[in-house]
């Protein structure tokens, strides 16, 4: 009884392992991004989103991100939509299209 036990527990565990290795393996790379910029923190580097689905990577959700360089937020405004390229390993966003401005 106890072997079939450590043998439960070891392949859980095992397992469990191979989840998060895969979920690690999926964190990494850049995806494509689309939603609507709600607050921009000019000259910082942060920029809050709400997103759609990212495929791949994360479900949509309103976040804030850093920004790879603080000047790719100079002309966003609360309300635009935007395209976006985000690293997945940093969580940081490293391109940003227009798409429209603010109604």
């Amino acid at each position: 009884m106890r072997l079939r036990l450590g043998i439960a527990v070891a392949l859980t565990a095992l397992g469990l392992t191979a989840s998060a290795a895969a979920a690690q393996e999926a964190t990494s790379g850049v995806f494509s991004g689309h939603g609507v910029v709600k607050a921009v923190a000019p000259g910082t580097g942060w920029l809050t989103i709400a997103h759609d689905d990212i495929k791949d990577f994360m479900p949509a959700m309103q976040m804030m991100y850093k920004v790879k360089a603080p000047d790719l937020t100079t002309d966003l405004r609360p309300g635009d939509v935007i395209d976006f390229k985000i690293d997945a390993a940093t969580y940081t966003i490293i391109g940003v299209k227009l798409v429209a401005h603010a109604k």
